[in-house]
């Protein structure tokens, strides 16, 4: 009888556990997840102002119908990438993602307390350092993001305050900016 109790036990362990695995493991073997799709919208560090969701078509998994966004797949690996943009209200959103969609930075148009944002995304706080110097002529309040990845994903969710906001919006994510082109480089 003990042995039967003990086998048991056992077995619920090892399928809780294979559970676990499986259920963790889902997002990285998913043919078509986010960062699928991100990357097959553009090349590296290049803004796309996405369509508009609807209900044949998403551009990326749990987009909302009365929001805009606009992406960048950025990549390190050659230095670090200028991500230029307007900010037309508080409610805008400005948020970093690595590959496997963990979030590192974000920061809202209530935060910024300004109408235009310059950020510089690197690997190592120097190097963004070096590139914001050079700005500093150019640009007043810059922010520096210190990327904890070579490759990641720049989302600007940009809400829509109503329908008749919907050109304005669109355009101003239109004109959002994300190179390598930074001052001295």
């Amino acid at each position: 009888m003990r042995t039967i109790i003990v086998s048991i036990i056992g077995i619920v362990f090892l399928a809780a556990f294979i559970h676990i695995v499986a259920v963790l493991s889902l997002p990285y073997l998913a043919p078509k997840n986010a960062w699928a799709r991100v990357s097959a919208l553009s090349e590296p560090n290049r803004m796309v102002a996405l369509p508009a969701a609807n209900p044949s078509h998403q551009s990326l998994p749990m987009m909302a119908p009365d929001v805009r966004y606009s992406v960048c797949r950025f990549d390190l690996s050659e230095g670090a990438v200028r991500l230029s943009t307007q900010i037309l209200d508080d409610l805008w959103l400005i948020a970093f993602y690595t590959p496997s969609g963990e979030n590192f930075y974000a920061i809202t148009g209530r935060e910024l307390k300004r109408n235009r944002i310059e950020i510089i995304i690197s690997t190592q706080n120097e190097v963004g350092v070096k590139a914001g110097a050079s700005l500093l002529d150019e640009v007043e309040d810059l922010i520096v993001v210190d990327s904890p990845v070579r490759e990641g994903v720049a989302v600007i969710r940009a809400p829509l305050l109503g329908p008749s906001y919907a050109a304005q919006t669109e355009a101003a994510l239109k004109r959002s900016t994300c190179s390598r082109n930074l001052p001295g480089s």
